[in-house]
């Protein structure tokens, strides 16, 4: 739960409504951009919507860039972004998406 909360504090930005194109090629979404922030938010999306790889790939990305700055998270903590794209890892390798996703469909 704690890690959920550190993911959904990251999304400072939101995000537009990705493009059909976009949809279609996520991993190429993902390879193009630069941002971290960015690219944790875009990580999130793709998880949620069931593409595990893509977003393994964005938070991959994250997690090998060479940022010297924190995050402000929406709870006022300031955290590396590698540290965020590590967290994301762990919530695809324990499925934490998918809840997610469950839950939303349930409502």
């Amino acid at each position: 739960m704690m890690i959920q909360a550190m993911i959904a504090s990251a999304m400072m930005l939101q995000s537009p409504q990705m493009a059909t194109q976009d949809q279609m090629q996520p991993v190429a979404q993902v390879k193009t951009e630069t941002d971290p922030a960015k690219l944790l938010n875009l990580g999130v999306e793709l998880a949620i919507a069931g593409e595990t790889e893509a977003a393994r790939v964005a938070f991959e990305k994250v997690r090998a860039m060479r940022v010297d700055y924190t995050l402000e998270t929406t709870d006022g903590r300031f955290v590396y972004p590698a540290d965020l794209a590590r967290d994301g890892l762990k919530m695809l390798e324990n499925g934490d998406f998918a809840a997610r996703r469950d839950k939303i469909a349930s409502r």
